[in-house]
């Protein structure tokens, strides 16, 4: 038990993760020998995972009898995995590993422990790492498996299987073996089984090496991981990112941005990349990601967003009074002649200049805006001279009349309807 686990768990409750086998029953073992001395308590956490039938309920059977016979509380879980696995077309391992640390997660939530305990080894680490290796993935998938993580400890991370073994034999431990750990239909099992005794054939200290280069790349990862974390900032219902972010930093802050927005799983690193890219693109250039997520180059910075749905069938008729469209509102009331001054800080139009067709809308394809002083503009390019951001575009409320916008509801006035001399009715808009 390293001095972070014990100073962190002294005088708690830690639920061992207990499948039957001989690494996490060595780890109850320890647990319960020598947790004691840091008054922390030790239970067994045991998943029924539905994978193996009656060979699997007598895991757990065995499980309960050990702890039984030695007077471990035990919390005891049922998982259907291969139900999982195919609602969610996801690989048989990978949905139990999901159902099993929803487990976890559950013990500690609803106060049946303070953390869980996993007898992840080094040799795990190796395999973990070759295992995204061969995948495809970053740095943060070379950083093996943290000792430590929220609310799971590994005290074993940094022991090799041979010494795992070496502690089950010195104080006779009873356990079972799991069949499915030599079936090599498995992907990591055909590392385990096939792919490291062959490279250890050869480099021996391949687990240790490597622990050592995950123990490096963790901290080079946090380093990272804390500039991205200052690099992204949230903007609206959105995420801003410098241009000149440098890449290494850039793409973790995307990757960050995403899961903000709701991506957390579903992105892949072409997307990020092409995230990334747009740094070197014009202004204005846009892509599209998964769950209706856009990213956009906006000057000097890259704004990702879940940009608002165009509603380009709704329009209400335009009169005075207050007006509700899709929770976007505008005010239009009459009002007195005023100071040019509180003409150029205020947004008004001449009445009898709007035709009694127009509607208030949301913007349409087509759209085109005559600004003050004359010369018409397409609506999206007038938008991009205002400098308003695409995000926000589809939700602004519009006075139109087929495709000629009258008015921009908080942002301008046309030209064809300002205030002028001869205007005798006035209309402010808020």
């Amino acid at each position: 038990m390293n001095a972070e686990i014990s100073k962190n768990l002294y005088g708690k409750t830690v639920a061992v993760a207990v499948s039957g086998g001989a690494d996490s029953m060595a780890l109850l073992h320890f647990s319960v020998n020598f947790c004691a001395r840091f008054q922390i308590k030790t239970v067994a956490l045991n998943v029924e995972h539905g994978i193996r039938g009656e060979s699997s309920l007598r895991d757990t059977a065995f499980v309960k009898d050990y702890c039984e016979k030695n007077g471990i509380p035990i919390l005891e879980y049922k998982v259907d995995a291969p139900k999982k696995a195919k609602t969610d077309k996801i690989p048989l391992e990978q949905a139990a590993r999901i159902l099993r640390y929803e487990c976890f997660f559950d013990a500690v939530k609803n106060g049946k422990c303070d953390a869980v305990l996993t007898a992840h080894h080094s040799s795990d680490n190796l395999e973990s790492v070759l295992f995204n290796l061969f995948r495809g993935t970053g740095v943060k998938g070379l950083t093996g498996i943290r000792d430590y993580n929220g609310v799971i400890y590994r005290p074993f991370i940094k022991l090799s299987k041979a010494e795992i073994t070496d502690y089950v034999k010195k104080h006779d431990i009873p356990f079972v073996n799991d069949e499915t750990n030599f079936c090599i239909d498995y992907t990591r099992n055909f590392l385990r089984l096939n792919v490291i005794p062959k490279i250890k054939e050869i480099f021996p200290e391949a687990e240790k090496s490597v622990l050592r280069l995950t123990e490096t790349l963790k901290t080079e990862d946090e380093f990272l991981s804390a500039l991205a974390e200052n690099a992204v900032f949230r903007h609206g219902d959105g995420y801003k990112i410098a241009t000149d972010t440098p890449k290494a930093v850039m793409a973790r802050a995307v990757i960050i941005a995403l899961k903000n927005l709701g991506l957390k799983r579903d992105y892949e690193k072409i997307h990020v990349d092409d995230v990334c890219a747009l740094s070197q693109k014009e202004n204005g250039k846009t892509i599209y990601l998964p769950l209706g997520i856009k990213a956009a180059r906006e000057y000097d910075k890259i704004t990702l967003f879940k940009e608002l749905p165009c509603e380009n069938d709704v329009s209400i008729p335009f009169t005075t009074g207050l007006h509700a469209l899709n929770g976007r509102t505008v005010s239009v009331s009459p009002c007195e002649k005023i100071s040019d001054e509180e003409l150029k800080k205020g947004f008004y139009a001449d009445f009898d200049k709007i035709p009694e067709s127009a509607v208030i809308r949301f913007r349409r394809k087509g759209d085109r805006f005559k600004k003050f002083g004359g010369g018409t503009k397409s609506l999206a390019d007038y938008f991009t001279d205002r400098k308003i951001p695409l995000k926000d575009r589809n939700g602004i409320l519009l006075i139109a009349d087929g495709n000629d916008v009258l008015i921009i509801a908080g942002i301008a006035v046309s030209d064809s309807v300002k205030v002028d001399k001869d205007t005798k009715n006035i209309v402010k808009f808020l």
